[in-house]
Formats: C-alpha cells, structure tokens, sequence
C-alpha cells in the first residue's frame, strides 16, 4: 500500500473518533470558491491542514465562538478558502485529525449535480428502468397510465373512458402525479438549463435519451412536460392530480394495480401549467419547434380557462387520501404564468395580469409550491428589455430584499443563514430555495457575497450540520441510509436510490421522529428512518431547487460565466396562433380594451362621437387622439 492510500485510511480512521467536533461539507469544494468548517471547542487555536503527504498546508486560527440558536451550540467558524490546490486534506486539531477529508477539486460540485438531476430519472412513471442507465436500482415498468378514468371532481360527465396519461416524474415518497408541485420543480430545472447552457449542453446523465442531440437535462425535464400536456382537458383546463385514490404501500411501482384517477381540476394547478409550458415553448424551441409550439397554444388555452374559472380551487375529494396540494389564492400563479405568456408573445394582452396584480417587496416570501411570487419575480427582473421599469424594479426589489434578509442574519458559528423559523417540513427544500433566490441576486448584481452565502447554504446540505449528516442520499462520509421512498423501501438494494435530498430536521414533525423533535434545537430534530414523512421523505420540489443550487456554483466555477440579463430574447410566437381572444367569447366594448402605443401600455377609450382617446393605467390622459 503506497502513502498516500496510507495516510487516507489513516483519515478515515480518525474521523470516526473526532467527527463530533468540527462540521463540513463532506463532499468536496471547488477550487476557487469560499471554504469553511464549523469546529467546537477550538476559539483561538491552530487548524493545520495537511495534505495527502502529510505536509502542511496551511495553519489558520480559529475565530471566536459564537452561538448558533438552531443547534444550541457554539463553533468557530474556519476559513480555509486560501487553499485553493486541488487535492485531499485533513484538519487537525492539538495534534488530532477532526471532521472528515477534505476534497478540493474545480468540478468538486458535478457528481452531487447529476446525481440530484438523475434522481428524475428514478422517478419516472411509465416505463422500465433498465440496468444499462439504472445500476443496481433497475425496475420494472409500473403505473403505465394509459387508461387513466376520470374522477367525478374532474367535472367530467364521460366516467366510464379513460386517456392516456403516461410519463411524467413520480412526486415524492409515493407514486402520485401532481400538476402543481410538477409547476415549480420542472420550472426550475427549465431555469437551471436558461442560466447555464454552456454547462448543461454537455453535461452526461446517462439516461435513455443521451445519445441524442437534446441535452440530457432538457430530455429528462421533457418526460415530465409530455404528461403535464396530458392533463389538460377539452375545455384548456388542467387536472390537479393524476393518482390512485389512495397512497400505495411501500412496494414496488409494479406491484400498484389499483385504478388511477384524473382528480380535480383546479385555476392553480392551470396557471401554474402556464408558467412552465410557456417557459418550454421558449427552450425547446431549437431543439424541436413543433413540440415548443404545442407548449405555447396549451399554455394560451390554459389561459383561458383559469381567467375563466378564477375560484376553482382544489377540493380533495371525500373518497380520496393522496397529497391535496390545495391553494386557496391563484394571485402568484397567474402573474407568473401570465410574465411567462408574454415574455414569449409579446402581447400586451398576456401582461395585463401583471399589471393588475403589481409584484411588490411586501410579497418577498421564498418560493414553494403554494408560493411562486418569486418565480415571476425571476422572469420579470431577468428580462428588463421586455418588463416596463416599475415592473422590473420591483422585481429586484423583491429578490434583493429576501436575499439581504439572508445575509443580514445574526452571525453564528456554522455560518448559515438559516435560523429556528426554517426548520418545518421540507426545511432542506427552503435551505435550497434560498440559495436559488441568492443565486438570482448573484445574477443581477454580479456581488460575490450572494455566491459565497449560497455555497454555505450547500455546504449545509452536504454536512456542514450539527448532526454531521449530508442530506444527500449516496454522498457523504456520513449520509442518509433511509429516506421514506417507497421504491427504496421495496426493492432488495441495501443502500437507497442515490441523489435524492430528504426533507430535513422538522421541529413539529407528527410522526415517530415527534421523539427525536430537540425543542433546544430545532437543526437536530431529525430522524433517518423510512417511517418518518415528516422529516425523511423525498420530493421533486425539495430535489429540484438544491440541483439549481449545486448545479449553478458548478457551472459558473467550471465556465466562468454568469447568466447575461436580458440575453433571453424569444423570437415571439405568431400570435395568430394564439388566439387573444377566445372564440364564442364577447368582445369588449370599444373604448374598454388595453392596447400597447408609445412603449407602454395605455386604455383606449372610444367616445361616444367616435373619436379615441388614450390613458395611461392611473387614468391620466396620454398623448394621441384620432
């Protein structure tokens, strides 16, 4: 055995006995960008990096301790970010290795991004998981969902037909699709690939489609798109869910034959559909315009009907148990699905909603499924040559103020701006968000500090915890072993499926991690165990932001390039192709109807004498009568 495999055994022999007192990233850290661990008991003293010799790399002084409220503790927080050679390194402490080996490497973020990335591919509905992309975790084909029938709350009269609603990504610990929480998490995934194309164009997930000319993100996000679009009914409406009435056991998809239903139909899960194919028929348009443009009409007629139905709000029915996804206010899905429809059009009818319903700071709340204000704020702020000043103002003006509030939180010795009100369902999917919102403010203002603030919140993630656990399952020293995922729990595999992030400490968890709940410490209210949804299930929108989050400080360390504001410019879509006005539907009165003149948008108003006078939104008269 050569040295180096030597003194590496030797690490890991010592991070079992001193794991305790200091806390990383367990995965790796890009070369150039921020490096920090949190260590206990160490106020003052010296940490000597070693290198895989032996040698000393560098001797930082740990700075004072400072509390940490989430975790009861304190710990000096480490900068390291000096050591910029690539390797592997160990911290030592009075002469004793602490925390775990140290990776530094410039592609040190590309496994966790694929592997977050290619947890969509085990989640596919419909098809076989072949050994030849799937490993260890291959699968037969379960829930084909080709002849899906209609639940009554669909409104539907025809309960005796069916339609093939094959594809798309199953949402989480089960086996249930759903229209709204598929919004943001393809959404998402759809900006991962906008801010970072150079990076994605390449990049292998070794999936069914990579042999192709289609990058592998796009193929894999068009699975899901391909069964969203077969959810929208006759009348542009779009179903709520696509499930069995019931949740399934932990088995195997296979082993799921009970009958799956459409169920509901609702205005959320609509604009909500709007927001992503509108953003679709954008991207894929280079890659297949015939499949862009049939995002672009469902997108238009979907339109329709959420104006249409403004308070078909999701019931969940009486005979059914799956996730409801409920949402009582549409406000933030129509102005994010009508900044989308415009941004692709260009026509000043799509921005009326926006218009109406002005972003403002006052709304500055972090994405999440029943919450996408931010979602139109990124659109909004991202595309300054489309948006009018105030819109485009208000935007930033919102991802500024969510990104400061993170910033400007009380130092603490784990370097996280995350404190005690984070820590609910899904607390690891709000981490993620946050770095998303940072990274947006990154992208607006070129500031390092949002960047470095984001690879914190990571490193999170990744083991920088007070329960020294990356969250990641299949990466880390110390890493998750049973999430709540059926597929994982039902096949014969020791280890879970790979790159799936889990929900994460929950300090009201009503499940059996409620005696794990540390009331002190809300940041240890964990339990790694398949019983506990609560704080161990798995889901596409938890997944999906902690891939924009990984996979954008990836790419921007590997290309160094940042997303150009204003480098998105659609060729607009015929707009006789989609229709402004809905056929059989009454126009307006003259004089009533929104028009575009002069670079912005103005009323027309036609008098009486039959001449036209034109106003502004605040009813102020504008220049120019005919």
């Amino acid at each position: 055995m050569d040295s180096n495999k030597i003194l590496l055994t030797s690490m890991l022999a010592a991070t079992t006995a001193f794991a305790a007192t200091a806390y990383q990233n367990q995965v790796g850290f890009l070369t150039n960008g921020p490096k920090h661990i949190a260590v206990t008991d160490a106020a003052g003293k010296e940490i000597i990096f070693k290198d895989a010799d032996g040698k000393t790399a560098l001797t930082v002084t740990a700075p004072d301790a400072i509390l940490w409220e989430s975790a009861n503790e304190e710990a000096s927080l480490v900068n390291f970010s000096e050591l910029t050679t690539p390797g592997t390194y160990q911290a030592y402490l009075d002469g004793e290795a602490i925390g775990h080996p140290i990776i530094i490497s410039d592609n040190a973020l590309e496994g966790v991004t694929k592997a977050s990335l290619k947890f969509f591919y085990f989640q596919r509905s419909s098809t076989e998981l072949t050994e030849e992309f799937a490993g260890k975790y291959a699968r037969a084909m379960g829930t084909p969902d080709t002849a899906v029938m209609y639940h009554p709350s669909t409104g539907r009269t025809d309960l005796t037909s069916t339609f093939n609603g094959a594809k798309g990504w199953y949402d989480a610990g089960d086996y249930g699709k759903y229209i709204v929480n598929s919004g943001i998490s393809t959404y998402t995934l759809l900006q991962l690939y906008q801010h970072n194309k150079d990076y994605f164009d390449t990049l292998d997930l070794n999936i069914p489609e990579s042999k192709n000319d289609v990058p592998d993100i796009l193929d894999e996000i068009r699975w899901n798109i391909e069964w969203m679009l077969t959810m929208q009914d006759s009348d542009g409406g779009v179903f709520h869910k696509l499930t069995t009435k019931q949740f399934a056991g932990m088995v195997l998809p296979e082993k799921v034959v009970k009958q799956r239903y459409a169920i509901g139909k609702s205005v959320t899960a609509t604009w909500d559909f709007v927001g992503v194919t509108a953003l679709a028929a954008d991207i894929y348009k280079p890659f297949d315009p015939e499949f862009a443009a049939k995002c672009a009409q469902a997108a238009a007629d979907a339109r329709w009907w959420a104006r249409e139905n403004p308070r078909a709000y999701y019931s969940q029915p009486s005979d059914v148990g799956t996730g409801t996804y409920s949402d009582g206010n549409a406000i933030d899905e129509k102005i994010w699905g009508s900044a989308e429809l415009f941004r692709i059009t260009g026509k000043p009818e799509f921005l009326e909603e926006v218009l109406r319903n002005p972003i403002s700071k006052q709304r500055s709340k972090l994405p999440a499924w029943q919450t996408v204000y931010a979602l139109a704020a990124f659109t909004i702020a991202t595309n300054p040559h489309l948006f009018g000043e105030a819109e485009v103002d208000s935007s930033r003006n919102l991802i500024f103020t969510l990104a400061d509030s993170y910033i400007d939180m009380p130092d603490n010795g784990y370097g996280l701006a995350i404190d005690n009100a984070d820590f609910y369902w899904g607390s690891n999917s709000a981490v993620a968000n946050k770095g998303m919102v940072l990274i947006h403010a990154y992208i607006l203002s070129k500031e390092k500090k949002y960047l470095d603030a984001a690879q914190g919140l990571l490193d999170y993630l990744l083991g920088r915890n007070p329960l020294d656990i990356s969250y990641l399952t299949g990466w880390g020293v110390n890493q998750v072993l049973h999430p709540h995922h059926r597929p994982s729990e039902g096949d014969t595999v020791e280890m879970p499926v790979p790159g799936m992030l889990v929900g994460g400490p929950n300090s009201s968890a009503n499940d059996c991690a409620k005696s794990h709940i540390d009331a002190d410490a809300p940041a240890k209210s964990y339990y790694d165990n398949s019983c506990s949804y609560a704080t161990n299930e798995v889901a596409i929108n938890w997944n999906a932001p902690f891939a924009y989050l990984a996979g954008s400080l990836q790419a921007i360390a590997a290309t160094g390039k940042v997303y150009e504001v204003g480098a998105s410019k659609p060729e607009p879509y015929d707009l006789d192709a989609i229709a402004v006005t809905k056929p059989g539907a009454k126009i307006r009165a003259a004089g009533n109807r929104l028009i575009f003149k002069n670079g912005a948008v103005q009323v027309e108003k036609t008098l009486r004498d039959g001449s036209i006078r034109y106003f502004n939104l605040k009813g102020a008269i504008s220049k120019g009568n005919r």
